[in-house]
C-alpha cells in the first residue's frame, strides 16, 4: 500500500455474533441497530436504478424501503470565499451528515453522536472530503481530481475496517461514478456516442455506476460473513443527482434528485416512499441506532420507513426543493441585475439591495440565522418580490 494513504487504527474491537441471513420480504425486528451505515455512490442518477443492472441495489429494496427521489440542496462546490475557509467538499456532503442545511461553523456531523465512546469508520477516495474528518476513529481518504485512486481501493479499506473494528458508524463514498458523469460531459469529440449521454453504448458513467452496485455487493456479503447484516442499518444513496448530459449543472433538475434505500433492523420491507429528503437521513439513523443527532439537524425521521416509528413525527414539508426554486431564481436575477448595473443608478441600487438581503447558495453558513428553511425561503422570496422589475 502507498505511504500516502490516510489511515489511522486506534483500536480493534471483536465482537461475536449470530449469523442471520437478510431474506427479501420479511419485516425487520423493532431492536436497536448496533451498526450504522451511509453508503454514497457518487452522482448516481434517481434513474439508474431502472436504467441499469444494479442488482445488488434492487435487492435492498425488496428488503428495505426506498424513495426514487430524494432531495439535496443544490450542488455547489465553493473552491473560494467563506465556505473554502471551512470545508472542502460540495456543500450536499457535510448537509447528508449534519441533518440539515443551516450549516454552522462548528457544525457537529453524525459521526460524534458516536464518537468517542464507540468506533467510526470512513473510506472515501477523494482527498475533498477530509473536513468531514472529525470524530471518525479510522480514516482512509486519498486520491484526488488530478491524482485519482479508485473504488476498488475505497471498498478494500471499508470492508477491512468491517473486520477489524466492527465500527458503530461508517460512511463509505465512493467516487468514481460521479467522475465519470464529468468525463462524459467534458467529452470534446463529436463521434464518442456517451458524449453528454450518460446513457448511451460504451459510457463509462454506466460503467461505473454498474461496478459500484458490485462492489455494493461485496459489502454486503461482507456484513452477512461477519453476523452484522441483521444489526446494521444501510443508506444506500447519493450525495447528488446526475444530469442525462453528465456532471450536475444547477439548472437542471436532476442534480438535486437521488434515490435513497434504508434496508435492516427497524426497516420494512419492500416499502416505497413518497418522499424523502437527504437530511431526514442522519435523525432516521440516529433514532434507529438509539443515539441523539446533531442539536441542529432539522430533518425528520422517514416514520413510513420504520416497522415502530416514534409518535408525534411531523409531515413531510418538501422544503428543500422550495429552497432550491428561490435559489436559482435569485441567482438568475442577481446575474441579470449584474450585467445591467452599469446602465442605470436605479438597477444599482437594486443590486446592492439584492447582495445585502438575498440570502444565496454562496451566503449557506450564514443562513442558521434564520432558525428554519421556512424562515429563509420566506426572507428570500420577499427580496425577490422587490427586486421584481416592475417595482
Amino acid at each position: 500500500m502507498s505511504k500516502r494513504l490516510g489511515i489511522v487504527l486506534v483500536v480493534v474491537v471483536v465482537v461475536t455474533a449470530v449469523v442471520f441471513a437478510m431474506r427479501p420480504g420479511k419485516a425487520r425486528s423493532n431492536q436497536k441497530a448496533e451498526h450504522a451505515v451511509i453508503f454514497i455512490i457518487d452522482g448516481l442518477s434517481h434513474k439508474a436504478v431502472d436504467k441499469l443492472p444494479l442488482n445488488n441495489l434492487r435487492g435492498l429494496i425488496q428488503t428495505g424501503s426506498y424513495c426514487e427521489k430524494s432531495y439535496n440542496i443544490l450542488p455547489a462546490h465553493f473552491r473560494t470565499g467563506a465556505w473554502a475557509q471551512y470545508h472542502t467538499s460540495s456543500i450536499p456532503n457535510p448537509v447528508i451528515l449534519a441533518g440539515t442545511v443551516l450549516l454552522r461553523t462548528d457544525q457537529q456531523y453524525v459521526q460524534e453522536s458516536f464518537f468517542p465512546d464507540r468506533l467510526t469508520a470512513h473510506a472515501a477516495n477523494d482527498i475533498d472530503y477530509r473536513r468531514l474528518n472529525v470524530g471518525f476513529n479510522l480514516t482512509f481518504l486519498n486520491g484526488s481530481g488530478t491524482n485519482p485512486v479508485h473504488d476498488d481501493q475505497t471498498i478494500a479499506w471499508a470492508m477491512r475496517f468491517l473486520r477489524e473494528a466492527h465500527p458503530a458508524f461508517m460512511k463509505v463514498h465512493l467516487q468514481d461514478t460521479g467522475n465519470a458523469g464529468v468525463q462524459c460531459f467534458r467529452e470534446e469529440k463529436q463521434s464518442v456516442p456517451w458524449r453528454q449521454n450518460i446513457w448511451a453504448n460504451g459510457s463509462p458513467y454506466v460503467q461505473a455506476a454498474i461496478k459500484a452496485d458490485e462492489y455494493l455487493g461485496m459489502f454486503l456479503r461482507e456484513l452477512k460473513a461477519l453476523g452484522l447484516a441483521d444489526k446494521t442499518v444501510l443508506f444506500v444513496t447519493a450525495d447528488h443527482g446526475q444530469s442525462d448530459h453528465g456532471w450536475h449543472p444547477f439548472d437542471d433538475a436532476d442534480a438535486c434528485v437521488m434515490p435513497l434505500v434504508v434496508a435492516g433492523p427497524g426497516i420494512r420491507a419492500g416499502q416505497k416512499l413518497a418522499y424523502a429528503e437527504q437530511i431526514d437521513i442522519v435523525p432516521t439513523l440516529c433514532y434507529l441506532s438509539g443515539v441523539k443527532p446533531p442539536a441542529n439537524a432539522a430533518g425528520r425521521i422517514l416514520a413510513e420507513a420504520l416497522t415502530n416509528p416514534p409518535s408525534g413525527v411531523p409531515q413531510q414539508t418538501r422544503s428543500i426543493p422550495e429552497l432550491n426554486k428561490v435559489l436559482l431564481e435569485g441567482g438568475q436575477l442577481i446575474r441579470k441585475l449584474q450585467q445591467d448595473a452599469e446602465k442605470s443608478p436605479a438597477v444599482r441600487e437594486k443590486l446592492a439591495m439584492a447582495e445585502r438581503d438575498f440570502y444565496g447558495i454562496e451566503r449557506i453558513l450564514e443562513w442558521h440565522r434564520f432558525g428554519s428553511i421556512e424562515k429563509l425561503v420566506e426572507n428570500d422570496r420577499l427580496v425577490l418580490q422587490q427586486l421584481a422589475p416592475n417595482k
